[in-house]
């Protein structure tokens, strides 16, 4: 799976540097120790995936996904739970080669659907123009509630 001069393989320990580097530019604040944790967490779930685009050495993004069930209907789907691109390499084909990895991926697990959460802020605009370009459609509305633990 390449565009030109990038190839995607799957998520290895030695790039959680780059992971955590991606997330904060997204938004979210992370260090490495932090995603170090996390993907140790995660790979160890047989349902959940972690793939980077990389180009000459350097991950030009990543994509995160996890198999769910229905409860409205038979079958599962594929979540699409993190993707990210460097903004340098953004307008690139990047984000085009992540979501169709993501779709071979869904194809590979007989998944009826791939789904996608994006927030409302103002940085996520492009996010928006696109999903669509993707073939995604707007279906739904999100809310979030934080809990106490």
């Amino acid at each position: 799976m390449s565009q030109p001069d990038f190839s995607v393989r799957a998520f290895l320990p030695k790039d959680a540097e780059a992971l955590a580097v991606l997330t904060t530019e997204l938004g979210y604040p992370t260090t490495t120790a932090q995603m170090t944790a996390r993907m140790e967490t995660i790979s160890a779930c047989a349902d959940h995936w972690t793939f980077v685009a990389v180009r000459e050495g350097t991950i030009a993004g990543y994509i995160g996904m996890s198999k769910q069930f229905f409860w409205e209907q038979d079958g599962h789907f594929i979540r699409i739970q993190a993707l990210v691109v460097k903004k340098e390499f953004r307008r690139h084909g990047v984000g085009k080669l992540l979501i169709e990895t993501a779709e071979q991926l869904a194809g590979f697990n007989d998944a009826k659907m791939l789904l996608l959460n994006c927030g409302n802020r103002e940085e996520r605009q492009a996010a928006h123009l696109f999903y669509p370009e993707m073939g995604f459609e707007a279906k739904s509305t999100g809310y979030v509630k934080g809990v106490k633990i």
